[in-house]
């Protein structure tokens, strides 16, 4: 006997996602808070407690817009409705999520100890590292909605 399964994959629920992304101003102008402080002039003191600061609020605003966009950006669809790229996305979710606490963890550390100052350009840096990848996951969103559309 022959039994067949309906297999479910995932695609954009365009309107939904991007209403999302245009719902959450927090996150934006927390992003660019901590651009912003890549190029600040203030002593590294300030600069570094302003930077851990901020990356805490950037843990929990990706907390928050992880959550929409897995609860309504993504749906189960029929496989050959799926959008191949996807599911990528939606399971980076889970690895940015990830690193950003990771991130946060080891500034809090740094300035529990009093080193952020004094490891501030690091610090720089794996925050700069961290937006890159953020960045690409939200360039490859972007191009999903567009796709939804029927762009591209």
């Amino acid at each position: 006997m022959a039994v067949t399964t309906a297999v479910a994959t995932i695609t954009v629920n365009p309107a939904f996602l991007q209403e999302i992304k245009d719902s959450n101003p927090d996150l934006w102008r927390t992003l660019q808070e901590i651009h912003d402080s890549f190029q600040s002039v203030e002593p590294r003191a300030a600069v570094a407690s302003r930077l851990v600061r901020l990356l805490d609020d950037l843990r929990d605003h990706l907390a928050l817009q992880f959550a929409l966009e897995e609860a309504y950006g993504f749906i189960e669809v029929p496989a050959q409705a799926a959008m191949a790229e996807a599911e990528n996305a939606r399971r980076q979710h889970c690895s940015l999520y990830l690193e950003i606490s990771e991130l946060c963890e080891r500034a809090e550390e740094l300035q529990y100890r009093g080193l952020a100052a004094d490891q501030l350009a690091l610090l720089v840096e794996e925050t700069r590292l961290f937006d890159a990848r953020l960045d690409a996951h939200e360039r490859l969103e972007r191009r999903l909605i567009e796709r939804a559309y029927g762009g591209r």
